[in-house]
């Protein structure tokens, strides 16, 4: 509600959310059509340059840490309740920066599915392994709470572009670290994770931001 470039922007209530019904059907139980991501088209563009570049323009921001893991494609061979790649791309980050979970003032995570935000959260190491709902029920994901995540929206609301998605997260971060939000804005956030995947966490990439100046 709050992101000016999402796609859904209406509020459709948690009853609705929670509920089948005809407008709201099962679309692989348990989940839902509100489980489930937008069919989304849109762009996104950051520009990559040098550090000196970077520092002579009005608006400059530093990877911190840009880290990547693969997993195995066939689900056969893997947990299926467990991101494995996601901890794996989370670990070599943390390593990179020399910070842990507790140093980020937000992540932007890749909830694709209600299922797999929950599964990232376990991943991330938010919460231990099978209680990934228990960070949204005692509001650790609020924009006010221990670890906000998706003040955009997320892609369930804001969209999920495939292509531009992993782009547009760190937009979204990039707005953070440098006080341009808006009404998403985390108070005084300066330090931004993002966990972008593809396929069921084959492709597993995490960066954190934080303002060059």
């Amino acid at each position: 509600m709050a992101n000016p470039y999402a796609q859904m922007r209406k509020d459709l209530g948690y009853e609705f959310c929670r509920t089948q019904s005809e407008k709201n059907p099962f679309v692989a139980g348990p989940l839902k059509r509100t489980d489930c991501s937008l069919v989304s088209d849109g762009a996104a563009a950051i520009v990559m340059t040098d550090v000196d570049t970077a520092l002579g323009m009005k608006k400059a921001v530093a990877f911190r840490a840009a880290a990547h893991a693969s997993d195995f494609l066939p689900m056969s061979k893997r947990d299926i309740l467990k991101f494995e790649g996601c901890t794996a791309a989370w670990q070599k980050a943390f390593a990179q920066s020399g910070l842990s979970l507790n140093d980020l003032d937000l992540v932007e995570t890749h909830d694709c599915f209600t299922v797999a935000e929950l599964i990232e959260y376990e991943a991330m190491g938010l919460v231990p392994e099978g209680q990934g709902a228990r960070a949204i029920l005692e509001g650790w994901t609020e924009k006010d709470g221990k670890l906000p995540v998706n003040p955009s929206g997320g892609l369930k609301a804001k969209g999920h572009p495939i292509g531009a998605t992993g782009v547009s997260m760190h937009v979204m971060a990039s707005l953070q670290v440098r006080g341009e939000a808006g009404d998403m804005q985390v108070a005084g956030a300066k330090l931004a994770g993002i966990f972008n995947m593809g396929g069921a966490a084959v492709a597993n990439y995490v960066s954190i931001l934080e303002p060059l100046r």
